[in-house]
């Protein structure tokens, strides 16, 4: 691991960057005329909150983000719904983004939706109907229902009631019959959603659309460099994917959530995150 000045941030101030090894995050092997971003927003944009809904950016954070999509595509991949991210972030003056972790997709102002989202969308209103109610007996618990998934938030619910909670919950869930859609854990939340809807399928699905993109390889192909960042196991498959497609991965966090190759590069914050983009892109 290394420490390595690299100009001001935001606020004018030196910043440093933890890396994982000497070249990991050196600016000049950023392609920066053909990158794409893809960013996760909380816990990689904005610090997680105890309220998802307390959760905004800064003035100078949100024109920092306006600026980098007049550099290159900025796209948001959020497990927030398209709406919510439309309350907190500029999705107008950036290349798109998808909600629900990749069921909705907004890009160049239209509106899109995975191929599965209508059997998504059925079962998640079945799965919401079987829950909600046992739910109701854990007051410390929040749900978040949207079109095309369910969030269950434990955050504000004590450390020694979570393994009962958890097992109460897997339990609910296997003896729903919604069998089409999966349970899975984030940061103090579990996820219900279609096990083929992701945020790499939304990755993937944008890089196919891109037009904005003028350099072209040999074969006459467009190139990219999809650079995608995230903290939650639920994006930990699209760091890999843009790694896998010759891009680069940044997981946000105090260390790696698996040893399995490909490994991502390291910053341990969302601050460390604003700095990076800002002295790679705006330097």
């Amino acid at each position: 691991m290394i420490t390595k000045n690299a100009g001001k941030g935001e606020s004018g101030t030196q910043v440093t960057f933890s890396t994982i090894n000497e070249s990991d995050c050196c600016f000049e092997r950023i392609p920066k005329d053909h990158s794409v971003l893809f960013l996760d927003f909380d816990g990689t944009l904005a610090p997680i909150q105890e309220k998802p809904d307390s959760v905004f950016l800064t003035p100078g954070k949100l024109s920092l983000l306006k600026a980098l999509s007049k550099k290159m595509p900025v796209f948001i991949l959020s497990g927030r719904s398209l709406a919510d991210l439309q309350l907190r972030l500029p999705l107008d003056e950036l290349a798109g983004a998808s909600g629900d972790h990749g069921a909705s997709r907004i890009y160049k102002g239209k509106r899109f939706a995975d191929p599965e989202g209508d059997s998504a969308r059925t079962s998640m209103q079945a799965l919401f109907e079987l829950l909600h109610p046992a739910l109701a007996k854990w007051p410390d618990v929040s749900t978040e229902k949207k079109e095309y998934s369910l969030s269950v938030h434990y955050r504000q619910l004590r450390e020694d009631k979570r393994k009962d909670f958890s097992e109460f919950l897997e339990d609910r869930f296997r003896h729903t019959g919604v069998d089409n859609l999966e349970m899975r854990h984030g940061k103090c939340v579990f996820e219900f959603r279609h096990p083929r809807i992701s945020k790499e399928s939304a990755l993937l699905w944008f890089l196919h659309r891109l037009d904005s993109v003028k350099d072209q390889d040999e074969t006459g192909d467009r190139t990219y460099y999809p650079i995608m960042i995230g903290d939650d196991t639920t994006d930990l498959n699209a760091i890999k994917t843009a790694i896998t497609l010759g891009g680069k991965g940044i997981w946000v966090g105090e260390q790696l959530p698996d040893d399995n190759p490909p490994l991502p590069s390291l910053l341990k914050n969302t601050e460390q995150v604003w700095e990076w983009l800002e002295n790679t892109f705006m330097g």
